[in-house]
């Protein structure tokens, strides 16, 4: 059996540089103005050698896409959770880290609200999906929450809900304000409420391993 190299370091370098040039001109222009030889040309990356790494331009998309994915979920997962007086706050934070991440890089907010593509679409749910996991993970680390059937995937509407609002406000006016964020976390914090009580008592700070999760 053929065995399957894995990528050189040059080839991870080229993939990395060209995903950079994505993020870069993504800062001073909008997605539908972008080309595939404009990418290529500003990584200084020959077209026929950037076709084996991203072979059209969702796929240079999804690559940033993923960048963004990464960013939220580490900065999430560093977050201490000891502070959170309510699961309410801790929802709100929710929505003003993911809104931090993409107010913070315009090719993030962009790429994440401006373009619509299967590839990003997948790696959107995806996102969804591990927030929602950790979320939940450091909600009943912090808290002591009753018994709810099928939690995660109730955390994950949650999520989708934030993110939905997120989405409507870029279409609407090119940006997500604090408005917005606080309009996001409301929606999701409503949503929840239907499934958690008010009021859950915080777990002792010094029964917290690590205050993170």
């Amino acid at each position: 059996m053929r065995k399957i190299r894995s990528e050189t370091p040059s080839g991870r370098e080229r993939r990395a540089a060209l995903v950079q040039a994505l993020r870069e001109l993504l800062r001073k222009n909008t997605p539908e103005s972008l080309t595939f030889a404009q990418i290529c040309e500003h990584a200084d990356i020959p077209r026929a050698s950037a076709y084996h790494f991203y072979p059209n331009m969702g796929a240079l998309y999804l690559g940033l896409r993923q960048v963004h994915s990464e960013i939220l979920v580490t900065r999430l997962s560093q977050v201490s959770i000891s502070h959170f007086q309510n699961w309410q706050d801790y929802v709100h934070f929710l929505a003003e880290e993911a809104a931090k991440v993409v107010r913070e890089d315009i090719a993030l907010m962009r790429v994440v609200y401006g373009v619509r593509n299967e590839e990003t679409m997948h790696v959107g749910k995806d996102l969804d999906s591990q927030i929602a996991k950790m979320a939940l993970q450091q909600v009943e680390a912090r808290f002591a929450l009753p018994p709810w059937t099928d939690a995660q995937r109730k955390v994950g509407i949650a999520v989708a809900l934030i993110d939905s609002v997120f989405r409507y406000a870029y279409r609407e006016e090119g940006e997500i304000s604090e408005g917005i964020v606080k309009e996001a976390g409301r929606a999701a914090v409503a949503y929840l409420r239907c499934y958690l009580p008010e009021f859950a008592e915080p777990k002792p700070v010094e029964s917290l391993a690590t205050g993170t999760v």
